[in-house]
């Protein structure tokens, strides 16, 4: 068996006609579709209650590569020494691992080193903020419609305007097309199995998708673009500018749904379908001017814009078409792959023998001996699921930005608890904080590996929404059901204990979970 992953940042849900793009379409001049996509969710099953956990881009990222959650320990930053990659633990065991991406962050100083688990890997460069061959003659105005990462970005194209097939999705997914013609042929992954990882940027912002499909979305605009807005409140466009912001969003996206259909071609005259595990998901969404916001701002709820996200897979001896209504999240990634290729799934104690295990010296100082005795692999393996069996997923899907509001949620209610501002906060690793902390940080407990950190306090009350009945979430009932928020406070103490997640945490959200956090 081999496997595939791939993530597509920034990919909202309700952008994918799979899972209906009628509300995404409405005020647009021509529908938002994603037929490779929909191709893809057809072959295999479509999960509905898929949520991030970590937010953002690196936090998601570490939750896929380690199947750990991330939030209540920290934020964005790079694996540390002592983590535990998926795709070191591949290698050891004798499978081919590859990346192919244009994510750069993933090699950035404050973030990556994301590549290192890689036996061979290949990143497309120049995408946003990418330090890479800028022409500083070229300028555009910084300001709330284009924020500083379009200028790099149009640095690093010269200011020239490129054809679709020079696009990034489209360099990506071609060269994760040409991987497979080298390592994935029938011959190839008999003498060694594969996992590829494919990492696409698009259709995170900048978009720069062709003129054409903007015009199909909406024609006649002669007004200033938002190519990459800054981001805050969506007071600062007006209608017309942001239905231009969804027209360039949805024209990117159909961009990364056509590149993906090239892709699935070579997984088609291959012959993949036959004994590989294909997974097609997000790491969050974005807000384009719902809830009167822009982007991914920090200190405000992460309504189902930003956390309700596309998860599809694909196993042979998965049902054609299913639609399944399990709670998934991107820790489940680890688990399934390793289900799937036939590897054990590592316990804590084996990996604190093993050479490439989480819990070295300085694992244990950060977390004072309390992570490594909770469960190591915090995801599930969802291939029962992909089989058309009875899955028990998880009872509860907890989704936040390090230190910020969380979102509870179990399926049938969404309950958003913001942090107490004046409990205490503390950031675990030998990492400082990089640049997108967005806080103070005090010095390094060298004895037990963090850092005293302090955030903004979250303009956010406590808020419940019955996602059964309102799954826009439009409608707070958190006055009215006060027995339902209680229920998923305990279920949300239940989750810290089961992580093992530090005492101080369970505080920030309400002290009166403390005790029982303690005792364990």
């Amino acid at each position: 068996m081999n496997a595939i992953i791939v993530l597509m940042d920034t990919l909202r849900r309700d952008y994918l006609s799979c899972y209906g793009s009628e509300r995404a379409s409405a005020g647009l001049a021509a529908p938002v579709l994603t037929p490779n996509l929909d191709r893809f969710a057809n072959k295999g099953a479509l999960m509905r209650q898929a949520y991030l956990g970590s937010s953002p881009c690196m936090p998601a990222r570490r939750e896929l590569m380690t199947g750990r959650y991330e939030f209540p320990w920290r934020g964005w930053g790079p694996l540390e020494d002592d983590d535990l990659d998926m795709f070191s633990l591949l290698r050891s065991h004798g499978v081919k691992t590859a990346m192919v991406s244009d994510h750069y962050h993933l090699l950035e100083r404050d973030a990556g080193n994301y590549h290192t688990g890689f036996e061979e890997w290949d990143m497309i460069r120049g995408q946003e903020h990418d330090p890479y061959v800028a022409d500083p003659g070229i300028q555009t105005t910084i300001d709330h419609f284009t924020s500083s990462v379009y200028l790099t970005h149009q640095q690093n194209l010269h200011g020239r305007e490129r054809k679709e097939e020079e696009l990034y999705s489209a360099r990506v997914f071609r060269g994760a097309a040409d991987w497979l013609e080298r390592n994935g042929t029938h011959e190839r992954r008999k003498e060694q199995p594969f996992c590829l990882y494919i990492d696409c940027f698009d259709p995170h912002e900048p978009w720069d998708p062709p003129d054409v499909l903007v015009e199909r979305f909406d024609p006649g605009y002669d007004g200033k673009k938002p190519h990459s807005p800054s981001y805050g409140p969506a007071s600062r466009f007006t209608e017309k500018e942001l239905r231009h912001m969804r027209a360039l969003y949805a024209a990117e996206t159909t961009v990364v749904d056509r590149w993906f259909g090239y892709f699935l071609d070579q997984v088609e005259r291959l012959g993949l379908w036959e004994d590989t595990l294909i997974i097609a998901t997000t790491d969050h969404g974005y807000y384009l001017g719902e809830r009167g916001l822009v982007g991914k701002p920090d200190r405000v709820p992460l309504y189902p814009e930003m956390s309700r996200i596309p998860f599809m897979a694909y196993a042979p001896e998965c049902e054609a078409g299913s639609r399944r209504s399990e709670l998934v999240q991107l820790v489940d990634v680890f688990p399934t792959v390793l289900d799937a290729l036939g590897i054990p799934m590592p316990t804590a104690d084996q990996v604190e023998q093993s050479s490439i295990g989480i819990v070295g010296s300085a694992g244990k100082r950060a977390w004072d001996g309390v992570a490594h005795r909770s469960l190591f692999l915090h995801g599930k393996s969802l291939m029962s699921l992909l089989r058309g069996g009875d899955t028990r997923t998880h009872d509860l899907v907890c989704s936040a930005k390090y230190g910020d509001i969380v979102r509870l949620s179990d399926g049938e209610w969404a309950l958003y608890l913001p942090p107490s501002p004046d409990a205490e906060l503390y950031w675990y690793g030998l990492r400082a904080p990089g640049r997108l902390f967005g806080g103070k940080r005090g010095m390094l407990d060298k004895e037990k590996g963090r850092y005293p950190v302090r955030l903004p306090e979250p303009s956010c009350s406590l808020q419940l929404y019955h996602i059964s009945t309102d799954p826009e979430e439009t409608v707070d009932v958190a006055q009215e059901q006060p027995s339902v928020c209680k229920r998923l406070m305990e279920d949300f103490r239940q989750w810290l204990k089961q992580i093992g997640a530090p005492v101080e945490v369970a505080v920030r959200y309400g002290a009166e979970l403390n005790a029982d956090i303690q005792e364990g």
